[in-house]
Formats: C-alpha cells, structure tokens, sequence
C-alpha cells in the first residue's frame, strides 16, 4: 500500500485544516442534489450518495449548500436545510454515516440571497435593490437589523452542526449568493457600514465567521469558500479576493476555498467542456502566496497525475473535485491503486441541468449517481441478449445487461463504436467526449460483450436471441432549398470528414442549436472564408445549459460567425442566398458556396418495423426511442436492461 500511495504522494500525503488531521488533501466539493426531501430534509438517497463518495477514499466531504433561514436563504425546494432544531435527527445519522465509510465531513453554511427566483411569494434579498439579470427580479435591501439577524441565523446554524457531529463547516461567501454580493461593487451599492469600502463590504463576510465561532467550540475549524474572481465589470477581482483571505485568516477561518464566477459568468462557475483542466488554479495559487493556512484549489480536475502535479507545484494545498466525483465516486481509491479506469467528467453539465429544472442529480455518463441503491442485481434466469448498435446507449445496455449475468452479442454496423459520440467529439475543444468512447470500449471487453463490428443486424438474426434492445440510432433531418440542391449537406456528413478543409468558401449554417453553432466552429477552424447561422427561433443555443450557452456563444463572436436569429434561408441564386427575417420582413443576400443543414434528428425505427411485423417484441433505447443527449441515452440503455 505504500508503495502504490508514494506514485502520488503530494495528492494522498495526510493534511491538516485547523485541528483536524485529513488522510489525504482531496476533497469532494459542494453541488446541489435535490436529494433532499420536499421539506429540506436529509433523506436516505441524499446519505447514499454521499457515502459512497466516502467509501471512494475522499478525504473530505463539503455538503451541498445548507440553507441557514427559510425562506429567504433558499432558491427551491428539495434544498438541505439547517435553519431549524427539528432538522438535526437527520443531520446526525447522515454524518455518522460518513464516518463510518472513512471520510470527514463539513457543513456548507449558505444565504443564497439575490440569485433566487420569487420563491414562496417572497422577494429575494441582498445587499441593494440592484435588479438581477439570471432572475429578472429586483432584489429588496437589508436592513442593519435584519443583516445582524442573518448573522445570527449563521452562527445557530454552525451550532447545529457541530452538535450534529460535522468536524467543521465552510460558510459560502461565493458565487454571487448573499455573503459574495457584499463584497462586490457589482451588486453592493450601499452607503452604510455595510458599503462603500473595502472593508466595509468584507463586514457582514467577517461578522459572520465571529458569528460561527461564537456558537462552536474553539477547535471546531472553520473554512470559507471565496471568490478569486467574478469575472464580471465592477466584480472581485484577484487583488480583492486576496485581501478577503488575509482578513479572513486574521478572523481565524482554518482555510480558504478558492472558486470563482457568478451568474453573469456561469461559464467560470460550472465550467462547460471547453475548458481546460486545472485552467483556474492560477488563482489559488496566487491567494496561497499571501496565508499562512490551507487554500483548496478548483477547476476541471480530472486526472490525478495533474492532480498530484499541481499540489507539488503549490497551487494548492487541497483540491476539489465536484463533478468529477459524481461521475466517478471511487476516483480516489482508484487513484491510490493506480486504476487508470475510471470515467472522465465531460463536463456536458447535464447535472446542472437536472438541477436547473428542480430534479435530482443524475449524470450523463453514470446512471447510478444519485440512485446508489438502485445497482441491478443478478438476473435469476440466464438470457441470451442482442443489443444492436454500439453508440452509448447500446454500449451502456450491452454492458449493464453482461454485468447481471446474461449473455450479451452487440452488433455495430461500423467498423469502431461510439455511434454519435464519435461526431461530436470533433468540433474544437469537445475531445472529453473521445475519453469516454475509450472508457466504453474498455468496459465493453471488461465485461466481457461479445463485440462485432461491421455486422448488419436482420430480422432474421433476432430469432436467435431470448431479447432484442434496438440502440440504432437516428439519422439527420435534411431539406430541401430552392436552388441549393447540390450544395446543400448535412452538419453530420460534415463532422464524419474532420479532415475536410473548407478554404475559401462562404458556408451557411441552418439551425443554431448545439449541433448547429459547434458545427460552425468546426468549419470556421478548417479555414472557412466566412460561416454564417440562421435560425428560426428568436436565440441560439437554446437546448443548452447556461454556461454550456454562454461559452458557446462567446466562440460564435470571437470566431465572427455572424448570427441571424428570427430568420430563414428563403432560396439560393448563383453564389448569393437571400435570407428572410420573419421580424422585421427583411430580406438579406449574403455569398453563399455551402450549406449545411443541422435541423434535428429521425429516430431509426426500420428495424424496429420490421421485428414487430414478425411479432418480435424489442425494446428501443437512444434515440431510436427518443432523439435527446448522451445522459438520456446513457439512462435509457440501463433502464431497459436492469430487470431484464
């Protein structure tokens, strides 16, 4: 065992946060669940989840963001609180579960403040009255004595968890939420005590931890999660953000946890599959420079070679994985035993998309995060299964389906497998999605599936076989445009030929959804003359996330694709296409060589026909069932074989 810890010692050496002594220096950071009950209780799913983040080696675990007053301190509802006596039942087993599965566990302190929507009829607070462009709501401001009932509110809420048994309790002072909107000239506009400086705005953050500390015992640590820099006009920058953490280590906070981003930014918050591993930890280590005690480092970590690298190099002391935990919870054990095969984090944040639409956390390449409990069991009866098409849907039953016992052929009618996933790792900066192809071909032996490539399914072949699950696929739409009929292909054909240049040509993009705008990067950076996109609707990348859209969007302008929202392509003449504005009734001529159609997508269903004309039942997954994303696909393919 030692021998196998010392390949990386800096990530599993022993730390220290206060008086409190850690195994190793990697932590599991916060991410909202909804795992909790309607009412804010911790629930037996929440505790699964947790520890078996716990029984996957971390050394600490940092809650999901526990609301300290109810209602103004919470955005929905299955939101953890701690606000109340009547809570701390719950609170107790869920903590002495995670020290039973080996990890230590703080309390995330949070006032979710001005980034709530109108939430049970009442108005969110802040620092000002200062109108909030995520919300579209006009936050009310505090008041002196309601800033000091907050305060107060806090530090019960500390005490409740200390008496629970949590070994500490990170207050949040980041992200925009109550504490991080104090602090920045963007949304403090006060004039009080409260205001106007520097130190006035670190006021409430200070008062706060006095509050903590007040109500805990004196060897209770305390950390708090900082900003390193908003990102946003008027923000924390970097040199306040290290201010903050010097006077915060004077107040007697045991660390620092370094993020950085707000709503405005979300794409520096929760970052999307563009950014690079490790890309902020630049702030932590410039923030550690400063203090004399432990900075948690952030940001897109996923290997743990770079991992350990980046704590040798004193960018950090600690770091925190977030998502790369939910997708992979043994990432640590694994680590220490050298496993090099674990899932990669895609950073598609389908989670936050779940989360955004008040559903419980799933992710799109685990299907058992968030349902721990819900691991198949062994099949009573042996079948022998066929599972057509090795995209991940197919993969993901195939596998689920060997795992219980049965016996498994999959057929791909390609000569690799990956279905799709092999497209959209092709436009610039989506090569994540390549890993977790080569994660699934892994599995895929691992699990022993009899593969076969270059093998077209019949009907004939399903009678050999006790079930059929269909994972065909779908094809792209396509349409037809006056005068553009042999110019016109698909964003599919396209992304099929990566190597393709495209020198010199006018290309116009119809659709702007996500196949659509990453298509037009692709083409942009294969040395398109110009690359327009025109879509109907009123926006573009409107089946992203936020910060997945944001990013996006940012490319789209920095690479000068012109967008043409509201707007259809009407026809074609000779090198020019008129393009209609359906707003303003404006027709407009731009040079056009190329159009790529990236519209949407057919379910495969021929197959599908053809078996039940013979009266073969067969089970459909992906997007033969449904056109949708790698997390519905991925989900759809355990469902279908988890009882089989």
């Amino acid at each position: 065992m030692m021998w196998e810890m010392s390949n990386y010692a800096n990530l599993f050496s022993p730390g220290k946060i206060g008086s409190l002594y850690l195994k190793n220096r990697i932590v599991m950071g916060p991410i909202i669940t909804r795992l909790a009950s309607e009412n804010g209780a911790i629930t037996a799913e929440m505790t699964d989840y947790y520890s078996e983040r716990a029984l996957g080696g971390v050394g600490l675990i940092i809650t999901e963001a526990m609301g300290v007053d109810y209602p103004l301190a919470f955005g929905q509802p299955y939101q953890v609180r701690i606000h109340d006596d009547r809570y701390m039942p719950a609170h107790a087993k869920f903590v002495e579960r995670i020290h039973e599965c080996g990890a230590k566990v703080f309390a995330s302190l949070w006032h979710t403040g001005i980034n709530r929507g109108l939430f049970e009829g009442e108005v969110p607070v802040g620092p000002s009255a200062i109108f909030n462009s995520n919300t579209g709501i006009t936050s009310r401001e505090l008041s002196v004595d309601e800033i000091r009932d907050i305060v107060e509110k806090f530090g019960q809420a500390a005490r409740r968890a200390m008496i629970c048994g949590y070994d500490g309790v990170s207050v949040h002072a980041a992200h925009g939420y109550l504490i991080s909107s104090f602090v920045s000239r963007a949304t403090n506009e006060r004039n009080d005590q409260y205001g106007g400086s520097f130190e006035n705005r670190i006021r409430f953050a200070l008062e706060i931890i006095s509050a903590v500390q007040s109500h805990t015992r004196k060897d209770f640590p305390v950390i708090c999660r900082i900003n390193g820099d908003d990102f946003q006009e008027k923000g924390v920058t970097i040199e306040e953000s290290t201010k903050f953490a010097v006077e915060l280590e004077k107040a007697g906070v045991a660390a620092i946890d370094v993020s950085a981003g707000v709503y405005s930014t979300m794409d520096k918050m929760i970052e999307p599959i563009q950014y690079s591993q490790g890309w902020k930890l630049y702030l932590s280590e410039t923030i550690r420079k400063y203090l004399h005690i432990p900075v948690f480092g952030v940001g897109v970590i996923h290997d743990p070679e770079f991992a350990d690298r980046a704590i040798g190099e004193g960018k950090a002391d600690f770091l925190v994985l977030a998502r790369e935990l939910l997708c992979e919870p043994m990432w640590a054990s694994k680590a220490m035993a050298g496993d090099q095969h674990y899932r990669k984090c895609i950073c598609c944040n389908y989670c936050l998309q779940r989360g955004s639409n008040n559903l419980p956390v799933r992710c799109a390449i685990n299907p058992l995060s968030g349902r721990e409990q819900h691991v198949p069991k062994r099949a009573d009866k042996t079948k022998h299964i066929a599972v057509v098409g090795a995209g991940p849907a197919g993969v993901t039953a195939a596998v689920i389906a060997s795992k219980r016992g049965h016996k498994v052929d999959l057929f791909e009618s390609e000569s690799s497998i990956g279905g799709q996933l092999l497209l959209a790792g092709v436009p610039p900066q989506k090569d994540k999605i390549c890993g977790f192809v080569d994660y699934l071909k892994k599995e895929i032996v691992l699990n022993k599936v009899n593969l076969h490539l270059n093998t077209v399914f019949s009907s004939s072949d399903a009678e050999k076989f006790d079930n059929v699950v269909l994972a065909v696929g779908a094809s792209p739409k396509k349409m037809s445009i006056k005068g553009a009929e042999l110019i016109t292909t698909t964003a599919w054909d396209v992304l099929k030929s990566p190597e393709e240049t495209y020198s010199g040509k006018n290309v116009i993009v119809i659709g702007a959804g996500s196949v659509g705008c990453e298509t037009a990067l692709f083409l942009e950076s294969r040395g398109a003359e110009s690359v327009a996109v025109v879509e109907i609707l009123p926006r573009i990348a409107s089946d992203l996330d936020g910060p997945s859209r944001i990013k996006i969007v940012e490319e789209l302008e920095n690479a000068s694709v012109e967008l043409f929202t509201s707007s259809k392509l009407e026809f074609v003449e000779g090198k020019n296409a008129a393009i209609f504005n359906v707003g303003n009734k404006s027709l407009l001529s731009i040079p056009c060589d190329l159009i790529v159609v990236a519209i949407g997508a057919t379910s495969s269903r021929e197959l599908a026909e053809q078996l039940f004309e013979k009266g073969i039942a067969v089970q459909l997954i992906g997007d033969a069932h449904s056109v949708g994303r790698i997390g519905e696909a991925v989900h759809s393919g355990f469902d279908a074989v988890a009882s089989l």
